[in-house]
C-alpha cells in the first residue's frame, strides 16, 4: 500500500517525459555519428530524479497554500490528493524531494567533469527551474516557459551534449518543438484549475489572458510543432521518415478543440487532457521512430 502512494505521489506516468525527451536528443547524436551508453543513462537518471523533485515538491506547497484543496482533481490536474487524504506527512515528501533533488546534482557533476564543463549551461538552468518552479515561476507568469523549457527544450540539448559538444540547427529545432509540447502541456491542465489558482496565488496565462485567448495560444503553439516537423523535413534536416510524427495530428485536433471548450464539464475535457498527454509523448516516440528507421533502411 506504502509502495503505491509513493507511486502516486511521485506520478509516475509523467515521469515517461523525460525518457522521452533523451530519447529525442539521443537519437539524433546517434544519427550524427555518436552515442555512448553511459552519459545517457546518467542523464536520464538525472532528469528522472529532477521530475520526481518538481512534482513532489509541487504538491507539497500546492498543498500548504491550499490550492489541492480546491481543484477538481483529476489524472492530469489538481495534485495527486496524497497530502490532503493524509497518507504521506508533507516532511516525508519534502525529504524526498530535496534527496532526489541532491542525486540529481551529483549525477549532474559527474557528468560535467567526465563530459564537458559546458553541460553547466544546461544543468544550471534546469536546476533553477526545478527547485523555484513552484515558489517562483507559476506565481509569475513564468510557469509555463519553465516547464517548457525545464521540462522540453533543456533536456532535449542535454541529451545531445553529453554525447556531441556541438548545437546544430537540427538540434535546436528539435529543442524548440519540445518545448512547445512540454508548454502546451501545462497549459491545457491549468484549464480546470482556474479558480484554485487564483485562490492560492498563482499567476498563469489561464488568469491573465483568460480561456478563450490561452486556447488560442495552445493552437498556435500545436501547429508550431507539426510545422517545424514539415520544415525540417522539406530543408533535409530530418530524414523523410519523421513525418510519421504526423500521424498524432488527429489527437492534437481533439486537444485543441477541446481548449477552445475549456468551460465545459470536467468530464468532457478529460478528453482533451488525455489527447494532449499522448500529443506531447506520441509525437516525440514517432519522430525518434522515424530517425532510428531512416538509419536502418
Amino acid at each position: 500500500m506504502r509502495f503505491k502512494t509513493w507511486m502516486v505521489e511521485i506520478r509516475v506516468p509523467y515521469l515517461y517525459l523525460p525518457i522521452v525527451l533523451t530519447a529525442v536528443g539521443s537519437i539524433l547524436a546517434f544519427y550524427d555519428g555518436h552515442f555512448s551508453l553511459l552519459p545517457c543513462l546518467v542523464f536520464t537518471a538525472v532528469l528522472v530524479l529532477l521530475h520526481i523533485s518538481v512534482n513532489t515538491l509541487n504538491d507539497y506547497y500546492d498543498d500548504r497554500t491550499k490550492i489541492d484543496h480546491n481543484t477538481n482533481r483529476t489524472a492530469f490536474n489538481g495534485g495527486t490528493g496524497i497530502l490532503q487524504e493524509g497518507l504521506l506527512r508533507p516532511g516525508e515528501v519534502m525529504r524526498t524531494a530535496l534527496l532526489c533533488f541532491v542525486i540529481a546534482a551529483l549525477l549532474s557533476a559527474y557528468l560535467v567533469i567526465t563530459v564537458s564543463w559546458s553541460l553547466l549551461l544546461i544543468v544550471i538552468p534546469g536546476m533553477l527551474f526545478a527547485l523555484f518552479y513552484t515558489q517562483f515561476f507559476v506565481r509569475n507568469m513564468l510557469g509555463e516557459i519553465a516547464a517548457g523549457l525545464g521540462l522540453g527544450g533543456l533536456p532535449v540539448l542535454g541529451a545531445y551534449l553529453v554525447q556531441i559538444q556541438a548545437i546544430p540547427l537540427p538540434l535546436v529545432l528539435l529543442a524548440v518543438s519540445s518545448s512547445l509540447l512540454t508548454f502546451d502541456l501545462l497549459l491545457l491542465n491549468e484549464f480546470p484549475d482556474e479558480s484554485a489558482d487564483r485562490l492560492g496565488g498563482r499567476r498563469n496565462l489561464i488568469l491573465r489572458f483568460g480561456k478563450r485567448r490561452s486556447a488560442w495560444i495552445y493552437g498556435v503553439n500545436t501547429l508550431m510543432v507539426y510545422a517545424i516537423l514539415l520544415g525540417g523535413i522539406v530543408l533535409g534536416m530530418f530524414p523523410a521518415l519523421t513525418v510519421v510524427g504526423l500521424l498524432t495530428l488527429p489527437l492534437a485536433y481533439k486537444a485543441v478543440s477541446g481548449a477552445f471548450k475549456g468551460d465545459e464539464p470536467l468530464g468532457h475535457f478529460f478528453n482533451a487532457q488525455r489527447a494532449n498527454i499522448q500529443v506531447v509523448l506520441l509525437t516525440q516516440v514517432l519522430f525518434v521512430i522515424g530517425f532510428a528507421a531512416a538509419m536502418i533502411i
